[in-house]
């Protein structure tokens, strides 16, 4: 792929990621005090957000957060590894979250369209040894139980989304912060879908085993 660039010669991806920084700058002078008032206070975030890195699905934007209010974690497919499992990114970030900033809500988030999710239905060879192919793997637990299912192929993709939150959230409960954040009723998770299409979350319900409308 070439580089497009202007006729100085800078590449416009970076001018353009150049020109909203100066736009933020902008901003920030109007709302110094603001800005001020999160540099100098120990962050206080009420959620911690473990989503997709899927750059159309940005959390502060689909909750209307302002800074500060979400603490995130966003890797392909929102995986949440197991505890036990030989990745401690996602345990660091629930144990800093939970333990050290005092957040009481986890939320794991998929999303229609999920690519990361689609990886392993499509006809592509994925190397097990190299990094994409080892963390798909998280994925496979999801696409068993839909495939046992025999959902449609037309449906498949979404429910395997759905299922995969489903297990991100068993994958919650192997760490002992959440589990006896629970267990004393301090912390609680959620599995929530966002609709690409209808900018919708819906969120599973543990008590019927469905999802509903967040707003419902």
């Amino acid at each position: 792929m070439t580089q497009e660039k202007d006729a100085e010669g800078i590449d416009l991806d970076i001018k353009d990621a150049m020109e909203g920084h100066e736009r933020f700058r902008q901003q920030f002078e109007r709302d110094r005090a603001f800005y001020r008032a999160l540099a100098t206070k120990k962050q206080k975030p009420r959620l911690l957000w473990i989503g997709c890195a899927d750059s159309r699905v940005v959390p502060a934007t689909i909750t209307n957060a302002d800074p500060g209010e979400l603490f995130e974690v966003r890797n392909i497919a929102n995986v949440v590894p197991p505890a036990d499992a030989a990745d401690d990114t996602v345990g660091a970030a629930i144990e800093y979250g939970v333990g050290h900033l005092g957040i009481d809500d986890i939320v794991v988030c998929g999303h229609t369209g999920c690519g990361g999710i689609a990886a392993l239905l499509e006809p592509m060879a994925l190397d097990r040894a190299a990094p994409l192919g080892r963390w798909m793997e998280f994925t496979r637990p999801a696409h068993q139980l839909i495939a046992a299912a025999r959902v449609p192929d037309e449906e498949r993709l979404t429910e395997t989304v759905k299922a995969h939150v489903q297990f991100q959230l068993d994958n919650l409960m192997t760490y002992p912060i959440v589990r006896d954040g629970i267990a004393a009723s301090r912390l609680n998770i959620h599995g929530w879908l966002y609709d690409m299409f209808t900018g919708e979350l819906t969120t599973y319900d543990p008590q019927t085993g469905g999802w509903r409308g967040l707003l419902d």
